[in-house]
């Protein structure tokens, strides 16, 4: 029925429907914004970062070079205006990365239109909200949030617009199949997967007789891109033929669980949901073979579901070609958020497929299918809810592992969290001196520069807060990590940076403010994002420290602190293992408290784990241990250890680090005794996230 005459309940009922694919949009654009971070990561610190010098350097080779194995020509064109015209900080990236899904959405729905030009109702609407509730799914938040995937996504967009532009062009003509030409060779720079755009478009223009002329042309494109591709190419270490050879069991479950991967998070993640996206990904191959037979045999009649088909083919070649390259990984790998993005683009193929049927059928059949369909939508918006949940504690450790950087800093546990190793700090020599990305941005732009520069003295309100820890930088023996909280004299003025001053005035350490602190949210909001971390050098140690916080308008407030002595034990990210413990349960004193576990419950071989940790994140209490210099034990922490210490004979007492994983400590410092003595583990908050746990070996 046309919306001109529908009734008001079929107005309400569209709007209604509307609305739900724009709270699922919504909460994917919500999720970006709590993402974002202007530092780069993982990929992008060798990729990304120093292009701007190589496209001006290196020429044109420098667009077409490898990134791994793919040649991401497209994606450095986003690179290369995000450097140039936005200071490189990353937004532009993520924008990007939306609207190209976004692309893709209309695109569907366009296709869709084709796809039942007879029938305009309630329930085309319905198919087109639930086929941008698919394309929006959180599942490939990945995808959407690192401004390096617009690759990702456009591996997928360019064939599916380039079939799509050839299906149009069989009335359209010449101009729209050059369009589907073109689209079909941009796609070779998109990523390795490109390349089968136009063998696929060959093969589509033979099925739907579009005459010699086209495909032979096709095929000669197809021909000189391949050949564009593979000259000079290095391929990968794991071939897809090597793994069918060696596993292909494996590699057909890969698959399996790959193309089905959304219904993993639709229904429910874990084993369950493994057995479900295997499963899924049978039903898509099966579906996909059943309209397969009746297009081939009709030809150019079924020349928009065979467009649709070869898409489905496209999709279901890359996961066959993914497992070859990662099936020796694990059957879970199959899994990765960002490899939905390609599966439900080909499960949103298959719904534009099942569409005539659906608005066909009619009774029982009818309600079940939409029932199911609406069943569906419910449990995408369900697990859509996830983004809008804070993720401001790992962006603030981005934000420091940045600052390790610009300082120079070897401190892998900070910056494990933005790159893998430490060669990260000789990737981003030349740009940090150039001052692009980040290294441009406040507070990071002369953070290195101002380490002992003199500060002249001024009269500032005095801040509230305190300096609580310095740790030893493993790997780094010029710094300590330092942090604590600080904020200004106005409830909403909040610090973005603190510079740590000497006596006389030299800044002698740097941080970064706007970490969540929960215990001092009564402050206002300068309170709930007090927390800072970062760096502070060796030399000022049991001197008197000025904390200068500052935002980019300048110095807010200050406040005078003695430098603390650096943790009395060395913090190690390490697995728990009975061979690397040297504490085990006969250092337990009798009439501990620390009678559960952690959070999840961890068991190790030859170990036993001792947490405060019983029935919920209110629970407290203590253990005591006796332990002599040099001992190690493995902890582990909540998100959240305000109320968390450890008393230490002959020491004192410290604040516990923060180990959402489970780290090594080391109880090495110069401050303790020689002596055998005590140490005590308390756990005194009762708020979300409080709790603590240790592993010690059993004996």
């Amino acid at each position: 029925m046309n919306a001109a005459v529908a009734t008001p309940a079929q107005r309400a009922l569209r709007y209604g429907l509307s609305g739900f694919a724009l709270l699922v949009v919504a909460l994917a654009v919500l999720g970006g914004v709590r993402a974002y971070s202007p530092v780069p990561y993982w990929d992008m610190w060798q990729s990304y970062l120093p292009f701007l010098d190589q496209a001006a350097n290196g020429g044109w080779p420098a667009w077409w070079q490898q990134h791994n194995e793919h040649r991401i020509t497209l994606a450095r064109l986003f690179f290369w205006a995000d450097l140039r015209w936005f200071d490189g900080a990353g937004w532009f990236l993520i924008v990007v990365n939306y609207v190209l899904v976004g692309l893709g959405a209309l695109l569907f729905c366009r296709i869709l239109r084709d796809a039942v030009p007879a029938r305009r109702g309630i329930a085309t609407h319905a198919l087109a909200c639930l086929l941008v509730c698919l394309l929006f799914f959180w599942s490939q938040y990945e995808n959407l949030t690192w401004g390096f995937q617009s690759q990702f996504i456009l591996a997928q967009l360019l064939p599916l617009a380039a079939l799509y532009a050839l299906y149009r062009s069989i009335q359209g003509g010449s101009a729209v199949f050059a369009l589907a030409c073109l689209l079909g060779v941009l796609s070779a720079g998109t990523m390795a997967n490109g390349v089968l755009a136009l063998p696929l478009m060959t093969v589509y223009a033979l099925l739907t007789r579009q005459g010699w002329r086209r495909s032979g042309l096709l095929a000669a494109l197809a021909a000189v891109v391949l050949f564009a591709y593979f000259h000079h190419y290095v391929p990968g270490p794991n071939s897809l033929g090597q793994a069918l050879r060696e596993r292909p069991g494996q590699v057909v479950r890969y698959a399996l669980t790959y193309l089905g991967g959304p219904f993993h998070f639709v229904l429910r993640e874990g084993k369950f949901g493994l057995v479900a996206a295997q499963a899924a990904g049978l039903f898509l191959l099966a579906s996909a073979l059943r309209f397969a037979w009746p297009a081939l045999r009709s030809g150019r009649q079924a020349a928009l579901p065979l467009a649709l088909l070869c898409f489905i083919a496209f999709i279901a070649g890359t996961a066959l070609v993914t497992a070859g390259g990662r099936s020796h990984i694990g059957i879970e790998q199959a899994l990765s958020y960002r490899y939905t993005t390609p599966t439900l683009m080909a499960w949103s193929a298959l719904l534009v497929l099942y569409a005539p049927a659906l608005l066909a059928v009619q009774g029982w059949r009818r309600r079940l299918a939409w029932g199911l369909l609406g069943l569906l939508a419910l449990m995408i918006l369900a697990y859509q809810w996830r983004a809008q949940h804070s993720r401001a504690d790992e962006m603030f450790d981005r934000a420091v592992a940045g600052l390790a950087v610009e300082l120079r800093i070897k401190d892998m546990a900070e910056i494990g969290h933005i790159y893998p190793d430490l060669s990260v700090l000789e990737m981003s020599e030349q740009p940090a001196q150039k001052r692009r990305s980040v290294f441009g941005l406040y507070p990071y732009r002369g953070a290195l520069a101002g380490m002992g520069t003199g500060f002249q003295a001024a009269a500032l309100p005095a801040c509230r807060g305190a300096l609580e820890f310095a740790d030893p930088v493993e790997g780094d023996g010029r710094y300590l990590r330092v942090g604590g909280w600080l904020a200004g004299p106005s409830e909403a003025k909040a610090p973005q940076a603190v510079r740590l001053l000497d006596a006389g005035g030299r800044q002698v350490g740097y941080a970064l403010a706007g970490k969540d602190r929960r215990d001092v949210a009564q402050l206002g909001q300068a309170g709930r994002q007090a927390g800072f971390r970062g760096y502070l050098a060796y030399a000022p140690l049991g001197r008197s420290l000025t904390l200068r916080a500052e935002d980019a308008g300048g110095p807010i407030c200050q406040l005078a602190v003695q430098a603390p002595a650096p943790a009395p034990f060395i913090v190690k990210a390490e697995a728990p293992s009975a061979q690397r413990a040297t504490v085990g349960t006969v250092s337990v004193t009798a009439g501990h408290s620390w009678s559960g576990a952690d959070f999840f419950q961890s068991h190790f071989p030859g170990m036993r784990v001792y947490g405060s940790y019983l029935a919920s994140d209110a629970d407290q209490g203590a253990i005591v241990l006796r332990i002599q210099r040099g001992d190690r034990l493995f902890y582990r922490s909540g998100p959240s250890v305000q109320q968390q210490s450890i008393e230490i004979e002959g020491v004192g007492t410290v604040p516990l680090p923060l180990a959402p994983q489970w780290v090594l400590l080391e109880f090495s410092g110069e401050a303790l005794p020689q002596q055998p003595f005590t140490v005590k583990l308390s756990d005194q908050g009762g708020g979300w996230g409080e709790w603590s746990a240790i592993a010690l070996n059993s004996n």
